[in-house]
């Protein structure tokens, strides 16, 4: 009975993720994470500038209304990487989840890019995900 259970092999362990890569995953959706944090600062520094604007005639609207477009083009950016990722987990949809977050953590750029490093998060992320 001993030597009956020595020789059988010992069982593989299975991928929790079910086979799937999960670095893309990972990647994408912290650069997502950072991307809607950096999204959540110009949002508040728009807040601010339109407090500050408002002192001075005429330039308040201007200051709040660009403080208000780039606090949404990065909020949006942000959920839409998160999406993206989000999609990347689902085989069917794994393509477009990529597409969506290369394409959104590029365009990031234009809000700081999630401090950078959420830009690069997102594109490596984006990358590997096509690749798979």
């Amino acid at each position: 009975m001993a030597e009956e259970a020595a020789a059988s092999p010992a069982p593989e362990a299975k991928p929790s993720s079910g086979g799937k890569s999960s670095a893309p995953f990972i990647l994408s959706l912290i650069g997502g994470i950072i991307i809607l944090l950096n999204g959540i600062l110009v949002a508040a520094l728009g807040g601010l500038m339109a407090t500050i604007g408002s002192a001075v005639p005429g330039v308040g609207a201007a200051m709040a209304g660009t403080g208000i477009a780039m606090a949404v083009v990065g909020l949006v950016f942000g959920i839409i990487v998160l999406v993206g990722a989000i999609l990347m987990r689902k085989p069917e949809k794994a393509k477009i989840g990529a597409i969506l977050v290369l394409i959104f953590s590029i365009l990031s750029i234009v809000i700081g890019g999630g401090f950078v490093i959420g830009m690069i998060l997102g594109i490596i992320g984006g990358a590997l995900g096509l690749k798979k």
